[in-house]
């Protein structure tokens, strides 16, 4: 039987930048399980993964409310409309601009991260 989804890796999340987005995400209210523990689950597949295994990467998820339904399934998909799903939204991509701001700051973080992406 031949596969028809591509092979994705697992995913090498970069611990420094979960860091500077953890603390951030948080400083907006919402909180995050640690890294490799049981409340923290990495479901589904990404190419993403692919690419994090050439450069530093981090790929967070953020809940909304969802009454327990998951993506793939119309439940989600209507809860995803609605204003707190857009809150998700919007603090996920705050948190991340804060993330590059502290990086782009940071001499040590954003000196590492250049040289890796060369």
């Amino acid at each position: 039987m031949t596969s028809t989804s591509p092979p994705y890796s697992e995913f090498d999340h970069d611990l420094a930048m979960c860091e500077f987005y953890k603390r951030n995400i948080e400083t907006i209210g919402r909180t995050v399980p640690e890294l490799g523990t049981a409340d923290f689950k990495e479901a589904g597949s990404t190419d993403m993964a692919n690419i994090s295994l050439a450069i530093p990467t981090i790929q967070p998820m953020i809940a909304i409310e969802s009454d327990g339904s998951s993506n793939h399934q119309p439940e989600f998909a209507a809860h995803c409309a609605r204003p707190s799903a857009d809150k998700a939204i919007l603090d996920g991509g705050i948190a991340m601009a804060w993330t590059a701001i502290d990086i782009a700051r940071d001499d040590a973080q954003r000196s590492r991260l250049v040289a890796a992406a060369r």
